[in-house]
Protein backbone atom coordinates (compact mmCIF):
# COMPACT_ATOMS: atom_id res chain seq x y z
CA UNK A 1 0.00 0.00 0.00
CA UNK A 2 3.22 2.81 0.87
CA UNK A 3 5.01 1.84 -2.45
CA UNK A 4 1.50 2.22 -4.48
CA UNK A 5 1.12 5.39 -2.80
CA UNK A 6 4.48 6.60 -3.17
CA UNK A 7 4.51 5.71 -6.91
CA UNK A 8 1.14 7.65 -7.20
CA UNK A 9 3.35 10.66 -5.99
CA UNK A 10 5.99 10.50 -7.92
CA UNK A 11 4.06 9.82 -11.16
CA UNK A 12 1.45 13.04 -9.93
CA UNK A 13 4.67 15.07 -9.34
CA UNK A 14 6.27 14.29 -12.64
CA UNK A 15 4.07 14.72 -14.97
CA UNK A 16 1.04 16.86 -15.47
CA UNK A 17 -3.09 15.68 -16.47
CA UNK A 18 -1.75 16.20 -20.44
CA UNK A 19 1.68 13.53 -19.64
CA UNK A 20 4.05 16.60 -20.02
CA UNK A 21 7.02 16.51 -17.68
CA UNK A 22 7.43 18.70 -15.31
CA UNK A 23 11.00 20.64 -14.77
CA UNK A 24 10.85 20.09 -11.08
CA UNK A 25 11.88 16.45 -11.06
CA UNK A 26 14.71 14.59 -12.72
CA UNK A 27 14.38 11.10 -13.67
CA UNK A 28 17.79 9.27 -12.21
CA UNK A 29 19.17 6.38 -13.62
CA UNK A 30 22.32 4.19 -14.58
CA UNK A 31 23.93 1.52 -12.92
CA UNK A 32 26.00 0.20 -10.07
CA UNK A 33 29.28 -1.47 -11.87
CA UNK A 34 32.44 -3.31 -10.01
CA UNK A 35 35.81 -1.13 -11.08
CA UNK A 36 37.29 -4.84 -11.78
CA UNK A 37 35.54 -6.27 -14.09
CA UNK A 38 32.68 -3.42 -15.58
CA UNK A 39 29.90 -6.32 -14.02
CA UNK A 40 26.61 -5.14 -12.83
CA UNK A 41 26.09 -5.44 -8.84
CA UNK A 42 23.04 -5.03 -6.57
CA UNK A 43 24.25 -2.32 -3.98
CA UNK A 44 22.24 -0.12 -2.07
CA UNK A 45 22.35 3.81 -2.71
CA UNK A 46 21.59 6.43 -0.37
CA UNK A 47 20.75 9.87 -0.96
CA UNK A 48 20.39 13.41 0.62
CA UNK A 49 19.67 16.59 -0.75
CA UNK A 50 21.71 18.98 0.63
CA UNK A 51 22.45 21.43 2.33
CA UNK A 52 19.39 20.46 4.62
CA UNK A 53 19.02 16.95 3.90
CA UNK A 54 15.03 17.54 3.10
CA UNK A 55 14.92 15.09 0.29
CA UNK A 56 16.60 11.36 0.73
CA UNK A 57 16.01 7.72 0.68
CA UNK A 58 17.09 5.09 -0.16
CA UNK A 59 17.11 2.81 -3.50
CA UNK A 60 18.92 -0.74 -4.23
CA UNK A 61 20.27 -1.38 -7.86
CA UNK A 62 18.87 -4.70 -9.42
CA UNK A 63 21.02 -8.12 -10.07
CA UNK A 64 22.66 -6.10 -13.52
CA UNK A 65 23.52 -3.11 -11.66
CA UNK A 66 20.61 -0.88 -12.79
CA UNK A 67 18.72 1.93 -10.98
CA UNK A 68 16.34 4.53 -11.10
CA UNK A 69 14.25 6.68 -9.08
CA UNK A 70 13.37 10.26 -9.32
CA UNK A 71 15.40 13.60 -7.84
CA UNK A 72 14.69 17.32 -8.09
CA UNK A 73 16.43 19.20 -10.78
CA UNK A 74 18.62 21.75 -10.04
CA UNK A 75 19.64 20.38 -6.21
CA UNK A 76 22.94 18.91 -5.32
CA UNK A 77 22.71 15.43 -3.43
CA UNK A 78 25.32 13.45 -1.65
CA UNK A 79 25.28 9.82 -2.40
CA UNK A 80 26.41 6.38 -0.64
CA UNK A 81 26.78 3.25 -2.44
CA UNK A 82 27.88 0.39 -0.01
CA UNK A 83 28.07 -3.23 -0.81
CA UNK A 84 29.63 -5.71 0.95
CA UNK A 85 33.14 -6.82 -0.02
CA UNK A 86 33.48 -3.60 -1.94
CA UNK A 87 34.89 -0.07 -0.98
CA UNK A 88 31.55 2.73 0.10
CA UNK A 89 31.82 5.70 -2.80
CA UNK A 90 30.46 8.75 -1.98
CA UNK A 91 29.95 11.41 -4.27
CA UNK A 92 28.09 14.78 -4.62
CA UNK A 93 26.52 15.56 -7.64
CA UNK A 94 23.84 18.69 -8.81
CA UNK A 95 20.93 17.27 -10.38
CA UNK A 96 20.21 18.27 -14.07
CA UNK A 97 18.36 17.69 -17.29
CA UNK A 98 21.56 16.52 -18.44
CA UNK A 99 19.76 14.44 -21.82
CA UNK A 100 16.92 16.98 -22.29
CA UNK A 101 14.30 14.38 -22.04
CA UNK A 102 13.49 14.77 -17.83
CA UNK A 103 16.47 12.35 -17.38
CA UNK A 104 20.08 12.01 -15.94
CA UNK A 105 22.00 9.15 -16.42
CA UNK A 106 24.99 7.98 -14.10
CA UNK A 107 27.10 4.96 -13.25
CA UNK A 108 28.76 4.16 -10.36
CA UNK A 109 31.58 2.00 -10.08
CA UNK A 110 32.78 0.66 -6.91
CA UNK A 111 36.43 -0.82 -6.15
CA UNK A 112 36.22 -4.14 -4.29
CA UNK A 113 38.26 -4.45 -1.01
CA UNK A 114 41.31 -6.23 -1.08
CA UNK A 115 41.64 -9.26 0.46
CA UNK A 116 44.56 -10.57 2.32
CA UNK A 117 46.42 -13.73 0.93
CA UNK A 118 47.30 -14.82 4.70
CA UNK A 119 45.35 -14.91 7.41
CA UNK A 120 46.16 -15.22 11.33
CA UNK A 121 43.31 -16.97 13.50
CA UNK A 122 44.17 -15.21 16.24
CA UNK A 123 41.82 -16.73 18.54
CA UNK A 124 42.44 -20.16 17.90
CA UNK A 125 43.68 -22.05 21.06
CA UNK A 126 44.50 -25.49 21.62
CA UNK A 127 44.81 -27.34 24.67
CA UNK A 128 48.63 -27.56 25.96
CA UNK A 129 50.91 -29.60 23.93
CA UNK A 130 47.71 -31.59 22.04
CA UNK A 131 45.59 -30.65 18.73
CA UNK A 132 42.38 -30.34 20.75
CA UNK A 133 40.69 -27.22 20.19
CA UNK A 134 39.44 -25.24 22.31
CA UNK A 135 35.59 -24.41 22.92
CA UNK A 136 36.56 -20.47 22.79
CA UNK A 137 38.16 -21.13 19.28
CA UNK A 138 34.60 -22.06 17.70
CA UNK A 139 33.62 -18.53 16.94
CA UNK A 140 36.82 -17.90 15.09
CA UNK A 141 36.61 -20.74 12.95
CA UNK A 142 32.62 -20.65 12.49
CA UNK A 143 33.88 -17.24 11.63
CA UNK A 144 36.14 -18.58 8.85
CA UNK A 145 33.08 -21.17 7.67
CA UNK A 146 31.41 -18.24 6.79
CA UNK A 147 34.36 -16.53 5.01
CA UNK A 148 34.91 -19.52 3.09
CA UNK A 149 30.83 -20.03 2.19
CA UNK A 150 30.68 -16.65 1.01
CA UNK A 151 33.86 -17.10 -1.58
CA UNK A 152 33.01 -20.68 -2.86
CA UNK A 153 35.71 -20.90 -4.98
CA UNK A 154 38.26 -19.81 -2.60
CA UNK A 155 41.15 -22.45 -1.89
CA UNK A 156 43.61 -22.37 1.21
CA UNK A 157 46.13 -24.33 2.75
CA UNK A 158 46.14 -24.33 6.87
CA UNK A 159 49.70 -23.40 8.06
CA UNK A 160 50.49 -24.76 11.21
CA UNK A 161 53.34 -23.43 13.58
CA UNK A 162 54.85 -24.10 17.01
CA UNK A 163 57.55 -22.20 18.89
CA UNK A 164 61.43 -23.82 18.54
CA UNK A 165 61.60 -24.85 21.86
CA UNK A 166 61.92 -28.57 22.12
CA UNK A 167 62.31 -32.01 20.20
CA UNK A 168 61.99 -30.54 16.47
CA UNK A 169 60.30 -34.02 15.09
CA UNK A 170 57.99 -33.52 18.31
CA UNK A 171 57.14 -30.10 16.91
CA UNK A 172 56.87 -30.78 13.50
CA UNK A 173 54.16 -33.68 14.19
CA UNK A 174 52.25 -31.22 16.46
CA UNK A 175 51.99 -28.82 13.84
CA UNK A 176 50.81 -31.31 11.46
CA UNK A 177 48.15 -32.99 14.28
CA UNK A 178 47.03 -29.29 14.72
CA UNK A 179 46.28 -28.27 10.81
CA UNK A 180 44.22 -31.29 10.38
CA UNK A 181 42.29 -30.93 13.35
CA UNK A 182 41.34 -27.62 12.11
CA UNK A 183 40.51 -28.87 8.73
CA UNK A 184 38.45 -31.35 10.44
CA UNK A 185 36.52 -28.58 12.09
CA UNK A 186 36.21 -27.10 8.50
CA UNK A 187 34.95 -30.28 6.67
CA UNK A 188 32.49 -30.90 9.59
CA UNK A 189 30.52 -27.92 9.52
CA UNK A 190 30.22 -28.01 5.25
CA UNK A 191 33.71 -27.08 3.62
CA UNK A 192 34.82 -29.15 0.83
CA UNK A 193 37.69 -31.09 1.57
CA UNK A 194 39.39 -30.42 -1.58
CA UNK A 195 39.09 -26.83 -0.83
CA UNK A 196 41.66 -26.90 2.58
CA UNK A 197 45.53 -27.85 2.13
CA UNK A 198 47.17 -28.41 5.29
CA UNK A 199 51.07 -28.11 5.91
CA UNK A 200 53.08 -27.97 9.18
CA UNK A 201 56.57 -26.04 9.82
CA UNK A 202 57.07 -27.59 13.40
CA UNK A 203 59.12 -24.22 14.73
CA UNK A 204 61.38 -23.65 11.34
CA UNK A 205 59.15 -20.24 10.89
CA UNK A 206 58.86 -18.29 14.15
CA UNK A 207 57.80 -14.86 14.09
CA UNK A 208 59.98 -14.14 17.04
CA UNK A 209 63.14 -15.29 18.09
CA UNK A 210 63.14 -13.92 22.43
CA UNK A 211 62.90 -17.12 24.46
CA UNK A 212 60.05 -15.38 26.32
CA UNK A 213 56.81 -17.03 27.09
CA UNK A 214 54.91 -14.01 25.40
CA UNK A 215 56.98 -14.88 22.05
CA UNK A 216 56.45 -18.27 22.22
CA UNK A 217 53.18 -18.11 22.37
CA UNK A 218 52.76 -15.58 19.64
CA UNK A 219 54.82 -18.69 17.98
CA UNK A 220 52.50 -20.99 18.24
CA UNK A 221 49.94 -20.22 15.59
CA UNK A 222 47.27 -21.86 12.54
CA UNK A 223 47.70 -18.78 9.74
CA UNK A 224 45.10 -19.52 6.46
CA UNK A 225 47.16 -18.71 3.38
CA UNK A 226 44.85 -18.42 0.00
CA UNK A 227 45.72 -20.85 -2.60
CA UNK A 228 43.46 -20.01 -5.41
CA UNK A 229 40.64 -17.41 -5.87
Amino acid sequence: MYKALLSLILITAVFTSQGQAIDKYVRFNGKVLSQKDSSGISASIYYEKLPYYDDMGTAKSGPQGNYEFYLINGDKYNFRITLSGYLELTRELAITNANGDGSMNLDFYLEPEEEPDLIALNNLIFARGSDVITESSFEELDNLVNYLESRPSLIIQLEGHTDFAGNPEANMSLSEARVVAVKEYLVSKGVKKNRVLTKAFGGSQPLYTERTDEAKTKNRRVEVRVISR
